[in-house]
């Protein structure tokens, strides 16, 4: 998933998205870029509000948390590496493997720990590999309908 910065300064987002206790006020100037295009790493959604995990100008070797009223999705399409997870306390989780199966894992890559970092950079460079691959142009309707229906053996070989 691609997002293009649209805005970098806490008067841009709504209300609902300002927490003073996490320093995010009308003042608060964000690390981001205007015009500039991020992958996305991991998506979390709290209470109505979403933020995206990306690589944004303070990046040293974890990704950061981003209010997604600050962009524009450019590229809708979900990472192949991706997996969701919903907390008991409502939290909605969208990452990578390891972010979920290894226990305290953002707090271990933040830490610096570096078997996290290293796992971290493996999996930024295979997204950001993938977030490379250009976006194929979608079928209109009309060519939809053309389609011939696939026959029952073509069927069995369509993935998923």
């Amino acid at each position: 998933m691609k997002i293009r910065c649209i805005a970098n300064k806490g008067a841009d987002l709504p209300e609902n998205y300002l927490n003073p206790p996490l320093d995010i006020t009308k003042e608060t100037e964000f690390k981001l870029t205007v015009g500039k295009e991020y992958t996305v790493y991991a998506i979390s959604e709290w209470k109505g509000n979403l933020g995206y995990y990306i690589c944004d100008e303070r990046y040293t070797y974890y990704p950061l948390e981003n209010p997604a009223p600050l962009f524009e999705i450019i590229d809708g399409r979900y990472s192949r590496y991706w997996q969701v997870q919903l907390a008991t306390n409502g939290l909605l989780e969208i990452a990578f493997e390891h972010w979920f199966s290894i226990p305290y894992f953002y707090d271990k890559l933040t830490d610096g720990e570096p078997e996290a970092v290293l796992i971290f950079d493996k999996i930024k460079e295979l997204m950001d590999s993938e977030a490379a691959i250009p976006q194929p142009q979608p079928f209109s309707v009309e060519e939809l309908l053309a389609m011939p229906p696939l026959s029952p053996d073509k069927l069995a070989k369509v993935p998923g």
